[in-house]
């Protein structure tokens, strides 16, 4: 089936949302909130740019099956998977540096059990974008997929934005608006949701308690402390 240019308007459009909100929340932390220090770890701007990188690239490939161009979006699909494995291994370094530091704290957590909040966004980066590599013969489910799972990854920089403007809880209500963008889209398009839709509904709002159940544990204290320390 033929690409509908309009319909991936919204695949654009999600993913440049996205995007704007990680540099207004990473923006704002490094300006308004003396708790975040600045400048970062040379480390944490590599993992910045590469991220901001796969978000550029995530939405030319939207732009590119918009406009018919699928030889192109293949060849870039090569290109996505290196920023995808570069996130990932910058990601635990990243995390490796903070648990080594007394005053990384997200939560009121310490810095091992504060380490669930990165472990769970990046699992579930993994996840979506895995299964938009299995899906790839399956255009419906690829394309929800792999901007879902750039949506696995905004909790860092809504945390960020909302304590700088005072309204905590915009993480969980971020992931609920988009997650649930995608699914008033799959109504007015199909007429019923589509299950990577419900998917990404599920995981990314319901996974928010999951992370004040199981960080504060004691198991989870020292599964941090011998994976990152």
């Amino acid at each position: 089936m033929a690409a509908n240019p309009r319909s991936e308007r919204f695949f654009t459009l999600v993913t440049l949302v996205m995007f704007v909100t990680i540099i207004a929340g990473f923006g704002s932390s490094a300006l308004f909130l003396p708790e975040f220090p600045f400048p970062p770890s040379p480390m944490l701007i590599f993992h910045g740019f590469v991220t901001l990188g796969w978000y550029l690239l995530t939405v030319s490939q939207a732009r590119l099956i918009g406009g018919r161009n699928y030889d192109l979006h293949r060849k870039m699909g090569q290109t996505s998977l290196a920023l995808t494995a570069t996130i990932v291994v910058t990601g635990y370094l990243v995390v490796s540096d903070a648990i080594q530091r007394p005053t990384t704290s997200i939560g009121g957590m310490s810095p091992a059990e504060s380490t669930i909040f990165p472990t769970m966004d990046m699992l579930g980066f993994i996840l979506f974008y895995g299964l938009g590599l299995l899906n790839r013969g399956n255009a419906a489910a690829h394309k929800r997929l792999m901007v879902l799972a750039g949506l696995m990854m905004l909790p860092p920089a809504t945390a960020r934005l909302g304590l700088t403007i005072g309204f905590e809880p915009l993480p969980g209500v971020a992931a609920l608006l988009i997650a649930g963008s995608f699914l008033i889209y799959d109504w007015r398009t199909r007429g019923r949701p589509h299950w990577a839709s419900v998917l990404g509904l599920i995981v990314a709002f319901g996974g928010a308690p999951m992370r004040f159940i199981i960080g504060p544990t004691e198991a989870w204290a020292r599964f941090a402390q011998a994976f990152y320390g």
